[in-house]
């Protein structure tokens, strides 16, 4: 592994990145679908994203994390502006290198007092938890989105988990169950 003076940590809007950094991001997403997305095309569809990017001191792609700032969390009557860490991905794993960046990235959104979630699989809970973040196990199925008239459970993650959440939202969460449901609002 790289040591970490030899990395760079840079939040870019889409209109920041290059062609051949949203091609690396698309490739190592692995999303069939997004295979062939134009780089104008990305840029659009990710609008309200930042893009966190670790690289090594030649501006290789190490790790790429995206935080969507498209939606609100709905509790209890009360609306609260939450950012999603999704896309996260190292471009070679078990190197340490995701660890650095959400490292990074966690520090970044709580110097700019932002909160921020993420969703992850079961399996994938013991990563998060050996980086300090708290879990909130089994706690997708709380959550509901409303389209074309319809509530639905909106992802088939498992758990969530909390980046930059504050002492008052965590609590929140927390107490989230099938009589206390959370409900995403896309903007």
């Amino acid at each position: 592994m790289l040591s970490t003076k030899d990395m760079a940590h840079a939040v870019k809007n889409p209109g920041q990145l290059s062609d051949a950094e949203i091609k690396t991001i698309l490739e190592n997403w692995d999303v069939p679908d997004w295979s062939d997305m134009k780089p104008e095309e990305f840029r659009n569809r990710f609008r309200k994203s930042e893009f966190h990017l670790l690289t090594d001191s030649v501006s290789n792609l190490l790790s790429i994390a995206r935080i969507n700032y498209n939606f609100k969390v709905k509790i209890d009557e009360s609306e609260y502006q939450i950012a999603e860490l999704v896309g996260f991905v190292a471009v070679e794993i078990l190197k340490g290198y995701g660890k650095i960046l959400l490292d990074r990235v966690g520090d970044n959104l709580k110097n700019r007092n932002i909160e921020a979630i993420g969703f992850c699989k079961n399996k994938n809970s013991a990563f998060y938890e050996s980086c300090g973040l708290k879990i909130f196990y089994n706690s997708v199925k709380f959550l509901r989105e409303m389209k074309d008239g319809k509530c639905y459970t909106p992802t088939e993650d498992d758990d969530i988990f909390s980046l930059t959440l504050s002492d008052n939202t965590l609590h929140l969460f927390e107490k989230l169950s099938h009589d206390r449901l959370a409900y995403l609002i896309f903007e």
